[in-house]
């Protein structure tokens, strides 16, 4: 069976997808390859960080203003394709706004995976990217992406499931980003060692740093060097939530290539596992 390389990349809210996939769907589209983002919220509690911005006039139409900016992001990324889910963003965890119904924290399990379903069976994807169970880093509206989007990835291979969703649709492999604790370590510790200020701390033991995985249970590691300056230049489009003066647009240029270059992710279903560590998620699909 000959499958169409797809790559479905499930966020939690606009400018995720740059941070953690952006390499990988910029590599995707210019490989000829198709690629969409599936951003499950609306973004309207984040924060705006840009001082050019009148707050006060944008905060009631964030959701309409992040929107614009995922749709720069993804052009800046070379024509990524992408749809809302249609939740409220949850707001970070103990916010007034994880009560809010039309929050996706909030949302009724099964109807948001039956949205989902209908995306992957519409789309039919050679490769799901969802978040780990902790979502990266507890945001409630990261585990949620990691609830809903596990759950329809494997209801959308049963056509007895969501049968008005579409025909049925076996992702052939299915990762779990994976940002290692290493990694924060080790930029902590460079940092520290310049005279440098860190945006996570100044924890230097991987054993201590609360979020992200182990280097062994790295199961792909991409080289997205080539795609440094795209995925960076799509993740300033979110011009709400990031700006110039940032410490991630600040690093020096070798340890900015050291967070930035490499995406590592998990894989957690596939018909056939790696031996060794791969370097394309795009890998085996002729076996499929």
């Amino acid at each position: 069976m000959s499958i169409t390389p797809r790559l479905l990349a499930i966020h939690a809210h606009p400018d995720d997808e740059c941070i953690s996939t952006g390499g990988v769907l910029a590599d995707t589209v210019a490989r000829g390859y198709h690629a969409k983002v599936l951003t499950c919220t609306d973004g309207r509690r984040g924060e705006i960080v840009d001082p050019t911005m009148d707050a006060q006039a944008v905060a009631p139409i964030l959701h309409e203003v992040r929107e614009r900016e995922l749709a720069n992001a993804m052009e800046i990324l070379g024509g990524v394709d992408y749809e809302l889910l249609g939740y409220h963003d949850s707001g970070m965890v103990g916010d007034d706004g994880n009560n809010d119904p039309d929050t996706f924290w909030q949302a009724n399990v099964d109807e948001a995976v039956r949205r989902v379903v209908a995306v992957i069976r519409d789309y039919q994807p050679a490769v799901v990217i969802l978040y780990d169970p902790w979502g990266g880093y507890g945001h409630p509206d990261h585990i949620q992406a990691h609830r809903v989007g596990t759950l329809a990835v494997e209801a959308a291979a049963v056509s007895a499931l969501y049968p008005e969703a579409g025909p049925a649709w076996n992702v052939p492999k299915t990762y779990q980003t994976a940002f290692t604790k290493r990694r924060v370590a080790d930029l902590n510790a460079q940092l520290i060692a310049r005279g440098l200020s860190t945006p996570f701390g100044e924890e230097t033991n991987p054993d201590n740093i609360v979020s992200g995985v182990y280097d062994h249970q790295v199961t792909t590691r991409i080289d997205v060097r080539n795609y440094l300056k795209t995925k960076l230049a799509a993740l300033k489009a979110h011009k709400t939530q990031v700006h110039d003066t940032s410490h991630f647009f600040n690093f020096p240029p070798d340890l900015e290539e050291m967070f930035y270059g490499y995406e590592t992710f998990r894989l957690v279903r596939a018909n056939h596992f790696p031996t060794t560590e791969e370097s394309d998620i795009f890998e085996q699909l002729d076996t499929y």
